[in-house]
């Protein structure tokens, strides 16, 4: 409870305050609570804000002196950690000098210490990007903006197609479509192969077959239909 103060009135003997009786009543009081309060006291105890794994900063009451832990470097490890106070004097900086980011593509590591800063870098196309506020790292990359692409193997288009060729192996796409443009005019005749058509449109001088002299008559005999 609180402190109950007591009346002594406005001027001595005036007959306004606590008689005698009434004021120790309220000082006997007074020393219960007090009493009380500093039996609570002898009984403080420490715990973590957050239940978990760890040490109490606070240890324990002594008399009057409340004890607390104290941070220092591990002397087992000396040069491996740093502490420090802020300006202000509430908070306690800890860093470690010997924490390290371990990266790895699958066959190499890196490593490198908090205190030096890593940087992605990009080969040909590839832009890396990070992102203000975030842990983001965006890598990108995009085929148009390779200024000498090749291919280690062999390309499927599955089934697409490729537009707006401009060379193939030095070959412009002009020359490409005179090679491939075939232009057979048109066709009067009717032909059931390539080699009748080849016949019939093509017109060949194969001069004049003279007979050898001396040659034998060869009698064939006579074709029956």
């Amino acid at each position: 409870m609180a402190i109950d103060p007591i009346n002594v009135g406005l001027t001595a003997n005036d007959g306004t305050g606590d008689d005698l009786r009434e004021a120790f009543i309220k000082v006997n009081q007074n020393f219960d609570d007090v009493d009380v309060r500093l039996q609570t006291l002898t009984s403080v105890t420490g715990r973590n804000l957050v239940e978990a794994s760890g040490f109490n900063v606070f240890t324990e009451k002594q008399d009057n002196e409340l004890l607390f832990r104290s941070f220092q470097v591990d002397p087992s490890f000396p040069g491996t950690m740093s502490l420090r106070l802020s300006e202000d004097g509430n908070t306690i900086y800890v860093a470690s000098t010997q924490a390290t980011y371990r990266i790895t593509d699958g066959t190499f590591t890196v490593s490198s210490s908090v205190e030096q800063v890593l940087t992605f870098a990009g080969t040909g196309a590839t832009d890396v990007t990070v992102t203000p506020g975030t842990r983001t790292i965006t890598f990108d990359s995009l085929l148009s903006r390779e200024s000498a692409p090749t291919l280690t193997a062999t390309l499927d288009a599955n089934n697409n197609a490729i537009d707006n060729v401009s060379r193939l192996n030095e070959i412009s796409a002009s020359e490409l479509s005179k090679v491939f443009s075939f232009d057979f005019g048109a066709i009067g005749t009717n032909v059931n192969s390539v080699i009748e058509w080849i016949v019939t449109t093509s017109d060949v001088d194969l001069g004049t077959a003279v007979p050898e002299p001396n040659l034998p008559d060869i009698d064939l005999g006579a074709i029956v239909v």
